[in-house]
């Protein structure tokens, strides 16, 4: 899971990015609002902790900036302003969650577990005949878990890919939606980089679960 810590202050953002990382986090520092924007605009997140009193851009112009952007990553808010006020305003403005500092590191990592966990409750094939085949997906170590105690690890994108036809099973997904669902920006219609990444699943997974070329409309994940 990858964390950008929106942080002026050397040794908060340090403090912060010490204790996610022995946690199994990956994590990268923006020192203002100018690069927080920048970097959430163009990589992928799997959450942003963001300071409001920031250089270049406050921490309310990197909210608004993601909401006008239409960017779900969730925000958790990490700031000094204490006030009931503060923290309507960050959440009306669009972040996920509010922690005033200074905080417990115990509550910061338990709430950072939270939002991590939120919409990604485990997807699991219901279509395989046998127990064996059956198999779930672990969001938080992108982890496939086979009935029979196997497990695969998979790439960001391959797991990204996998989760979105479990959710969609027996049903023809076009290119185009898998890309915004998965990569979340667009790429040129051309782009064969989804045809890629389901060709290394096909290489991983079980014959029992097929990913099926629907020719002119998409892929159709097939169990059973």
């Amino acid at each position: 899971m990858r964390v950008l810590i929106v942080e002026d202050e050397g040794l908060i953002a340090r403090f912060v990015a010490r204790a996610l990382q022995a946690e199994g986090y990956t994590t990268s520092v923006a020192p203002d609002g100018e690069v927080a924007c920048r970097r959430l605009r163009e990589e992928e997140w799997d959450l942003a902790i963001l300071d409001l009193l920031l250089p270049a851009k406050s921490g309310f112009d990197v909210l608004r900036e993601l909401s006008q952007a239409a960017n779900q990553v969730p925000v958790l808010v990490l700031s000094a302003r204490r006030s009931v006020e503060a923290k309507v305003a960050a959440l009306d403005a669009g972040a996920t969650d509010f922690l005033a500092k200074p905080f417990a590191l115990d509550e910061l990592l338990a709430r950072v577990r939270a939002l991590l966990r939120r919409g990604r409750s485990p997807a699991e094939s219901a279509l395989a005949s046998e127990p064996d085949l059956r198999f779930t997906l672990d969001g938080r170590s992108r982890t496939l878990c086979w009935g029979d105690g196997r497990t695969l690890s998979l790439s960001e994108r391959e797991f990204g890919l996998l989760e979105y036809l479990v959710r969609s099973p027996n049903q023809t997904v076009s290119r185009e939606r898998i890309l915004n669902a998965v990569w979340e920006y667009q790429f040129d219609p051309r782009s064969n980089v989804v045809d890629v990444y389901v060709g290394r699943l096909r290489r991983k997974l079980h014959p029992a679960i097929r990913i099926e070329t629907v020719r002119g409309g998409g892929y159709r994940l097939m169990t059973g």
